[in-house]
Order: C-alpha cells, then sequence, then structure tokens
C-alpha cells in the first residue's frame, strides 16, 4: 500500500474525514442534557441515580485517550477510529433494548464512552500525522467540526426522540455513531505513521533506558505549578459538567420546550467553536499572557455561573447564560496547548496530558453526579448551579496559584524555573516525533471534557 505524503493530495481528505468525525462524535458526547431526561422518564429513576450515567460517559471520554493512544502506536489512526466507531454504535444500540438502568451504566456509560474517547483522539492525532508544515492550520479546521456538530445534532436529536420514543433516539444515535466508521476508513497510513511505528518497536528493545525515564517523570506530581493547573481542571470541569448535564433538564423545570432545551446547547456548541477561535488568536499576540487569558476566562465564567439565578427564570436569561458559557467553558483547551509545554518541556508533555485529562475526568463525574444529589435531598437546581460557579472561581484561583508558584521559583526567569528545566530532558528523535502531534489535542475539547 502506498503511503501518502504529509501537506498534500490525500492528507487534504484526511482533514475533511476528521473534521466531519468530530462532528458526529462531538454531536453526539454533547447530547447528555437530552439523555439525561429521556433516562429519567425511561426508567422513572431518581435525578442523583441517573447522572451516574452521564458521569461514566463523561469521566471515561476523558480517560479514554490513552486506550486510542496504544491502538495507533500498535497499529494505526485509521483503525483506532473503526474501533471506537464500532464500540460508540455497539454501545448505544445496546442502549435502546436494555431493561434497567444499572446496564446502562454499562452500554452507554462504559462502552459508548470508551469509544468516544477512542474515536476523540484518533481524529486529533490523524491530522497531526497528514500536516507538518500547515498543522495548525489543519488542526483548526478539523477542530471547528465539533461546533458545527454541537450545534446541528441536539436538535435534531430531541426531534428524534419526540418521534420514536427514548429507546428509538438510541438508535437513532447509534446509526448517527456508525457513520464516523466512513470517514474512518478515508484516514489511510502516513509516512510519519508509519515512522511513528517504526520507532515504537525499536523503542521497546530498549526497555530499561525506557522505564528509567518514566521513572524520572514521576518527579511531574512533585512539580507544584503543574499540580495546580491539574487541580484548576478538577474544580473546572466539576462546575462545568454539573450544569452541561442538567441545564436542560433545569430549562425544562422552568417552562420552556423540549425543543427549547435543545437549543441552549446548540447555542453553546456554536459559541464555543468562536470563543476558542478568539482565544487562539488573542493568546498568539504578544504582550497578552496565555495564563491572564485562562484566569479570565475561568473568572468571567464563574461569575457568570454564581449570578445565574438572578437572570434564569426566563428564557431569554438562559439563553444569555448559554452563550456566556459556551464562549468561556471550553478556552482553557486551547490555552493549555501553550501552557503545558511552557511548565514541564515539550518531552514530557504526552504524559502531562494524560495526567490532567485524568483530572478533568473526576471532576467531570462528580459534577455530573452532585446536581443531582443536591435536588434529590431537597436543593434547588439554583443552588446547585451557584455551587458549580464557585468551583469554578476556585479553578480560576489554583490558576493565579501556578503561575504565583512559578514566578516565585525563579524570579528572574519566569517561564523556566530550574525545576521546570529538569524536566527538559534530551529525547529521542522517536519520541519526538511520536509527541509532536499530541500539541493538537489540546486544541479541542475532551470530553465534556469535555
Amino acid at each position: 500500500m502506498t503511503l501518502t505524503k504529509p501537506d498534500r493530495g490525500w492528507a487534504w481528505v484526511v482533514m475533511f474525514a476528521a473534521c466531519v468525525a468530530q462532528g458526529l462524535q462531538s454531536g453526539i458526547c454533547y447530547t447528555v442534557g437530552i439523555i439525561q431526561v429521556a433516562l429519567q422518564k425511561r426508567f422513572n429513576s431518581s435525578v442523583a441515580f441517573t447522572s451516574w450515567a452521564n458521569g461514566i460517559f463523561i469521566f471515561f471520554i476523558s480517560s479514554a485517550g490513552v486506550i486510542g493512544s496504544v491502538i495507533i502506536s500498535r497499529y494505526n489512526c485509521r483503525t483506532a477510529l473503526l474501533v471506537g466507531s464500532a464500540m460508540m454504535t455497539s454501545g448505544l444500540a445496546a442502549s435502546a433494548v436494555v431493561e434497567s438502568i444499572e446496564l446502562i451504566f454499562v452500554t452507554y456509560g462504559v462502552i459508548t464512552g470508551v469509544g468516544a474517547g477512542i474515536v476523540y483522539t484518533a481524529t486529533v492525532v490523524v491530522v497531526g500525522l497528514n500536516f507538518e508544515e500547515k498543522r495548525s492550520m489543519a488542526t483548526g479546521v478539523a477542530a471547528s467540526g465539533a461546533g458545527v456538530g454541537i450545534f446541528i445534532f441536539p436538535p435534531l436529536f430531541q426531534l428524534a426522540r419526540s418521534n420514536y420514543g427514548d429507546k428509538g433516539f438510541f438508535l437513532i444515535m447509534a446509526c448517527v455513531a456508525l457513520n464516523i466508521s466512513v470517514f474512518g476508513c478515508l484516514c489511510f497510513p502516513t509516512t510519519l505513521e508509519k515512522n511513528n511505528q517504526t520507532c515504537a518497536l525499536n523503542s521497546s528493545s530498549k526497555y530499561l533506558s525506557r522505564s528509567k525515564r518514566i521513572c524520572n517523570r514521576f518527579h511531574l506530581f512533585r512539580h507544584v505549578p503543574f499540580l495546580c493547573i491539574c487541580l484548576s481542571l478538577l474544580a473546572s470541569h466539576l462546575g462545568i459538567n454539573l450544569i452541561y448535564v442538567h441545564l436542560t433538564n433545569y430549562s425544562i423545570s422552568r417552562g420552556s420546550t423540549d425543543i427549547q432545551a435543545s437549543l441552549l446547547t446548540s447555542v453553546i456548541g456554536f459559541t464555543g467553536s468562536l470563543g476558542r477561535l478568539c482565544i487562539g488568536f488573542t493568546g498568539n499576540v504578544d504582550n497578552i499572557y496565555n495564563m491572564v487569558l485562562y484566569f479570565g476566562t475561568f473568572g468571567m465564567l464563574g461569575t457568570a455561573t454564581v449570578l445565574f439565578q438572578l437572570y434564569s427564570a426566563t428564557y431569554t436569561g438562559q439563553m444569555i447564560y448559554a452563550v456566556l458559557f459556551g464562549t468561556y467553558s471550553g478556552c482553557c483547551y486551547v490555552l493549555l496547548n501553550s501552557i503545558t509545554p511552557e511548565l514541564v518541556g515539550v518531552n514530557n508533555l504526552a504524559l502531562a496530558i494524560g495526567i490532567e485529562m485524568l483530572f478533568a475526568g473526576i471532576g467531570s463525574l462528580i459534577g455530573a453526579l452532585m446536581a443531582g444529589v443536591i435536588v434529590d435531598n431537597g436543593g434547588t437546581y439554583e443552588s446547585a448551579f451557584t455551587l458549580a460557579g464557585f468551583s469554578v472561581l476556585m479553578a480560576a484561583v489554583f490558576v493565579l496559584s501556578a503561575e504565583a508558584f512559578r514566578y516565585n521559583s525563579q524570579p528572574e526567569k519566569k517561564h523556566n524555573s530550574p525545576e521546570e528545566e529538569a524536566f527538559n530532558i534530551d529525547d529521542t528523535k522517536c519520541n519526538t516525533e511520536r509527541n509532536v502531534s499530541i500539541l493538537s489535542v489540546i486544541h479541542t475539547q475532551p470530553p465534556l471534557k469535555p
């Protein structure tokens, strides 16, 4: 089989395929609010117990990236996309026929969540392996597919639910997930991908040296500024996913129709794409510091959320909040692209990303469950959202703490403290090639991480 070459020919087809695949995957993943309502009515279960399904689903979207990385290293991105699509399709189809909410935790939460996480990783990495000179531009185009999917699919899935019921619309989503495999088939391996696989095979014979490097990298957990960023991601995703999972249900409880509630999700997706695009251009301005932007976006989102109950009584107020939420909630992923390498060095980027996504997944799981627990124990959605706002504000405080610790470690050289320089260990050419495409991962959201 002839390998495709970066930046030319079939690489542009791969970029288009990744763009569409991200749109399909994100359209399903950002329907968690509608799924929450559907599962509650279908199984007549409490808010808190039903939230476990979405909590598990969101957690595995963030955490399954390591599985996707293993498949990509052992085989290729094309195989990873096919495996992820098959898992999403089978999990959603099984969710249409199971008879208990406990089985939904497995079919939807685990199987579909892992599949979505694999697809997310593969769609981003495959762009990095097909482009060199124009990688940033291609990554931006592919990432835009996620925003389009979030804008289009939630109202369509709500319409499918109205016509086909709480079971039938799971089958509709399964059909959408199956189409990811169609575009995955277009992602033929490239010369860069083949080189990465060769490097992985060669490095397997150097077990002792690799083990030594892995042991050295455990020092990341002693890197205080990096840990502050991880705690910031945990706190922010706790608040963000608490809102995301329950905003649809809250809007319906305030008198909105199902379609009106689903439109809030579409607005979040559209404004989220614009917000990430704007923050990406702003972050490239020399006089603007990324840590300040990171703090500012969480500060704005936290303040808007704390004050949400003051203007949430009307659908107009809810729509205003959806605009603010979408604009600011996903900016952290764009900014992490610059902040993380500054803290730990490019050679430790892959490990750092994995740790960051783990913290984000834990926060997502807690946040998805917390509102249900509060409402089921006599509280209100308004109080739960206020708690979410304070959690996001705490995330902003952790960002300031990260910058304070980094500044104090070496005031004369702010960006590279002695501790940070220790992480910039010389690595092999293979590791550099395998890490460079990971830079693209931060441009788009986990999983709900989303």
